[in-house]
Order: C-alpha cells, then structure tokens, then sequence
C-alpha cells in the first residue's frame, strides 16, 4: 500500500480555531484559493504584490451531514476568514467525472449534454472552465447545489477543475519543447497525469493509485499508448515525496529520463514553504 503523508505540514487546520494566526489588515490585496476535495476543504491565502504572504491549510469536511453541500456549508461558515472581502477568489474542485471538449464549445448546455453522455449516472451539476494555454475547455460535475452556493457566496468567483491548473502550467513549461514529457502528481491516493507531445495536449486524467505496482503499470501504459519514445522523451514526478521516489525507481527500469518536476522558482516567492503546500493550488496561482 502507498503511504500518502498530509499534503500540508505544520499549518493551521482549522481557521475557526487559529484566527489570531491570521492578520490580515486589507483582505483587498489578497487572494483566496479553496479547493474542494471529497473530504476536505483546502485553502490558500497570499498577497501576490508581497513576497512570504502564503497561508495554506484544510479543514475537515464533516461526513456526517447529510449532504456534500452542507458539509461545505458549514465548513465556509464556521470558519469566518474565508469570507473577509478579499481582492480575488478562485475556486478549485476535485471531482472525477469531466470530460475534455473543444475551445469552441461554449454553450454550458452543450458542455452539460457532452459531459452526461459520458457519464449518464450523474446527479450533479456541470461547470465549463477554459484552459487558454492548451486551447481546450474542461466540463466537469460539482454535488448538487454545490456550484449555486459558491457562486453565491463568493461573488461569482470562476471555479476550475483541479486538473486545469496543472495542464496549463505545464503547457507553458513545454512551449517549443522538442521531446514528448509526462507529468505526474501524486496526492489523495491518487495520480494526475498530463501528458504532452511537444507542445500539444494528449492526455489529462486522474486514476486511483493503492500501490507502487498500480502506479507504474498506469504510467507505462499510457505512455506505450501515446507512442512515447523510453530513450528520448521525459517523466517528471510531484507531489508526495515518499511515493513520488518509490514510483521513480520502478519506472526508471523502463525510461530512461524519470526525474522530479522541478518546483517552479516564482512559487517561492509566496513563501519558503511553498512545497508544502498542494501542488494544484501553487499552479493555480502562478496561472493567473
């Protein structure tokens, strides 16, 4: 079994328990990132016009509620800081039902028909977000009245799939590139994977991942699959160190360039331990 360690070390875990911790004189200079997992509610809060600002932790989804919606609900209420006037919002929700579409899709009834038909058990409701560097769109499910809420609350905030940050950090990363390169993000007992040829994107999924083995096989036949060449094209790992090098020894069996993603530079500049924090949530703020 993969021993997936918190994501967030050494932070607050409760807002509602720790707001002397959190002084933040003009919210309007700042920015608030929340990502909405199955089982907790992660946030970030950073002034980008000031170096070492970052704030980063989650809080506990309540599973006894009786909805998904209400466990967010109070989660946001009971822990007032998130709801300070703040200069941007962005949400973030990680969610396994999407489906990648065309830029030119813009009809959210379009996207909403397309994602459905994909998955024709789903009972919540769709999202569009844009990934303007790859030059697709990503339509995705949110919990019933889930999206309603946040948009309420939050002023409109645009929401994104936990997928569409990565996909265009990378796609910046790989602008002229020469060699075909596969990312992988491990976090949740899960493994993000984006994959590009050159500089175009072939592939962005997420797999459940409950050994090394797992990993490995997944990783390997997908890139069988998209024709990647084991002595020229690249692998690059984030996320979880102690999986992340379990994964890499086995790969590097069959590949012969499997190293870490190098952590993005200008991340630091939100505070030295930036690479504590999850990795969708740094991307997302160096998209911008």
């Amino acid at each position: 079994m993969l021993n997936f360690a918190p994501e967030i070390n050494n932070c607050m875990s409760n807002l509602s328990n720790h707001t002397g911790d959190i002084n933040i004189q003009r919210p309007e200079l700042w920015t608030l990132q929340l990502a909405l997992h199955p089982r907790v509610l992660r946030y970030m809060l950073f002034n980008p016009g000031q170096d070492n600002t970052l704030i980063a932790g989650e809080i506990p989804l309540d599973t006894s509620c009786e909805s998904y919606l209400q466990a967010v609900e109070n989660a946001v209420y009971d822990n007032s800081p998130l709801l300070d006037d703040y200069g941007r919002v962005r949400l973030l929700a990680d969610t396994e039902h999407f489906v990648l579409l065309p830029a030119e899709v813009s009809d959210e009834n379009v996207a909403d028909e397309l994602l459905r038909a994909q998955y024709p058990e789903l009972e919540g409701d769709t999202a569009l977000c844009e990934l303007p560097v790859c030059g697709v769109k990503l339509a995705f499910e949110l919990a019933p009245d889930v999206l309603g809420f946040l948009q309420r609350t939050f002023n409109m905030a645009p929401i994104v799939h936990h997928l569409q940050p990565l996909c265009d950090y990378y796609a910046r990363f790989c602008q002229r590139s020469g060699v075909g390169r596969m990312f992988l993000n491990f976090h949740d007992e899960r493994m993000d994977m984006v994959v590009f040829d050159r500089d175009r994107l072939q592939l962005a999924n997420t797999f459940p991942v409950r050994s090394t083995a797992d990993a490995a096989f997944m990783a390997l036949h997908a890139w069988e699959s998209l024709g990647m060449d084991v002595h020229s094209d690249e692998l690059q790992l984030t996320g979880d160190k102690a999986v992340r090098d379990q994964v890499s020894q086995e790969l590097r069996r069959y590949i012969s360039y499997v190293m870490p993603a190098i952590f993005p530079a200008a991340a630091m500049r939100l505070s030295h331990d930036a690479m504590r924090a999850p990795f969708n949530l740094i991307t997302l703020a160096l998209c911008e």
